[in-house]
C-alpha cells in the first residue's frame, strides 16, 4: 500500500516578495468569500430633483435683467418692500450684477423657508448664470403674487439652508 502523498506548505521566505504577496492577497480573498453575501449592497435611491415651476421661472429671469439694468418695477414688489428699493439700492445692486455680464441660463436650486417666511409665501433659490459668472438668487413671493423679499449672494452656505420641519439652520459640517 503506498502512503499518501502530501505537500509539505513552503515558507514564505522561500518566495519571491511578489509571489508572497499574492499568495497572502488571495487568502485573504478567499477567507472573506466565505461568508460573503450573495446579493449586493443596494443602491440607496437618487434624490429626486426639484422641478421649477415655469411661471416662477419666468418672473425670476425678468427680475434679474430687470436688476442687472437697474430698471425695477416696483409695482411688483409688496408694499413693505418698496420702501426699501432705493435709488441708492437699485444702482448700488444693478451694478455688481452688470459685472457679471449678460445672463446665459438659469438652475432652479430648490424652494426655502425660514422662521420669518409667512407660511403662505413661497422662497425659491436659482442659480443665475452670466458670462462673467454666477450668483445665487433669493426671491420669497407673497400669497398675492407680490415679491416679498429678493437678494443675491455668491455662494449658498449650511448657515443658509434649514433642517427640515426644526425652522433653525443646520450645524456646519
Amino acid at each position: 500500500m503506498e502512503e499518501p502523498h502530501c505537500k509539505v506548505p513552503m515558507s514564505l521566505r522561500s518566495l519571491s516578495t511578489k509571489t508572497a504577496a499574492l499568495l497572502l492577497a488571495l487568502s485573504f480573498a478567499c477567507a472573506g468569500s466565505a461568508g460573503a453575501r450573495t446579493k449586493a449592497t443596494p443602491t440607496p435611491e437618487p434624490t429626486p430633483t426639484p422641478v421649477a415651476d415655469p411661471a416662477v421661472t419666468k418672473l425670476i429671469m425678468q427680475q434679474f435683467v430687470a436688476w442687472q439694468a437697474g430698471n425695477i418695477n416696483k409695482s411688483l414688489y409688496a408694499p413693505a418692500v418698496v420702501s426699501k428699493l432705493t435709488d441708492d439700492k437699485i444702482n448700488q445692486v444693478s451694478h455688481a450684477l452688470g459685472m457679471l455680464g449678460p445672463l446665459t441660463g438659469e438652475v432652479f436650486i430648490g424652494p426655502f423657508t425660514a422662521q420669518d417666511v409667512p407660511p403662505d409665501a413661497h422662497g425659491y433659490i436659482y442659480q443665475m448664470q452670466c458670462r462673467e459668472g454666477n450668483v445665487y438668487m433669493w426671491m420669497i413671493v407673497d400669497n398675492t403674487g407680490k415679491i416679498a423679499t429678493v437678494f443675491f449672494k455668491d455662494r449658498i452656505t449650511t448657515e443658509d439652508v434649514e433642517v427640515p420641519g426644526t425652522g433653525a439652520p443646520s450645524s456646519p459640517p
